[in-house]
């Protein structure tokens, strides 16, 4: 079983506010990312909230996903990605995707579903065409030693800095997704210069 886990439970303290539920197209941003896992080929989908949970949550449809809370949400993604794989213990792998990345492609997930079933690497990265972004790939082992190893920017450090040999780039032929992590970040987002 591939699991897709959607991080949503962050305190946005560089957008100052909710950035899970800002408006984009129509929905929250958080909204965007839960449906690309949904239509996806993901046998399971899983939202971890936190920060702002009862808003988020009241906020977000979801037509398969089940949301669990991260109580430790300060400690950071892992923290978060742990809490969500609890969810669903009998996973083999897990996709790890951003609630701020409204703009993820559900073909993009669905080229790491299939890379699992193919290969069934120890993890792996989405190499677009303008950087390394999400989402990625972690086979059970490496969700275990980023657990025991803790700290910040792991995974990156894990899959990008250190994976050499051992984590699979997966190219894709588009520019990465916009991390929402500022309001400049926002507006480049709607293209607009207030939210």
């Amino acid at each position: 079983m591939i699991v897709g886990v959607v991080l949503a439970a962050g305190a946005a303290t560089r957008m100052g506010k909710p950035k899970q539920l800002m408006p984009y197209r129509g929905f929250p941003l958080l909204q965007h990312a839960v449906d690309a896992a949904e239509q996806s080929q993901l046998d399971r989908v899983v939202v971890v909230t936190g920060a702002f949970a009862d808003d988020v949550e009241g906020d977000l449809h979801t037509s398969r996903a089940v949301t669990v809370r991260n109580p430790d949400f300060r400690r950071g993604n892992v923290s978060s990605l742990e809490c969500g794989a609890l969810a669903v213990p009998n996973a083999a792998a897990y996709v790890l995707l951003m609630g701020d990345h409204p703009n993820v492609r559900t073909e993009v997930i669905d080229g790491l579903v299939s890379l699992w079933h193919d290969e069934q690497p120890w993890g792996a990265v989405t190499a677009y065409r303008d950087k390394v972004a999400h989402p990625f790939l972690l086979s059970r082992a490496a969700l275990e030693e980023a657990v025991r190893i803790g700290g910040p920017k792991l995974l990156w450090r894990l899959l990008v800095e250190d994976g050499i040999g051992r984590v699979v780039r997966v190219q894709v032929d588009h520019d990465a997704p916009v991390d929402v992590n500022t309001p400049e970040d926002y507006h480049d987002l709607i293209g607009d210069d207030t939210p």
